[in-house]
């Protein structure tokens, strides 16, 4: 029997605490959301790691607006790489999958979390 996402982000949790379990669940949403955008219902729901990041990124955006950063900075999340690592840890757990050519690498150096979620709110500079 497959195990629940609940109990997948439970036994993570008792890995490593290094993001909370509603960063978790969010993540689970966002890859939701992004493949809800960005594929039709007959093709293959898998997203390469730039699309499910910039997903995330952009969900993030939607659901908190100007807060995005602080709630992903109260997370932990404050770089490509930590949506990786969530990324891969659910992979490792066995609910999220991957693909031959997936690597974890493949978050790495990635625009940073910070540049995406503050640019909408940016201020242009007229001089």
């Amino acid at each position: 029997m497959a195990q629940s996402f609940e109990d997948a982000v439970e036994q993570i949790l008792m890995k490593t605490e290094d993001y909370p379990a509603d960063a978790y669940f969010f993540i689970r949403a966002a890859l939701d959301a992004t493949v809800e955008k960005c594929r039709k219902p007959a093709e293959n729901p898998h997203l390469s790691a730039e699309e499910l990041y910039f997903g995330f990124c952009s969900y993030a955006l939607e659901e908190y607006g100007p807060l995005a950063m602080a709630v992903m900075e109260q997370w932990g999340i404050t770089e490509s790489t930590h949506v990786g690592d969530m990324v891969y840890n659910l992979i490792e757990v066995g609910v999220f999958g991957k693909q031959e050519g997936d690597k974890r690498e493949q978050f790495d150096g990635l625009t940073p979390v910070t540049t995406l979620l503050n640019a909408p709110y940016e201020t242009i500079d007229s001089n």
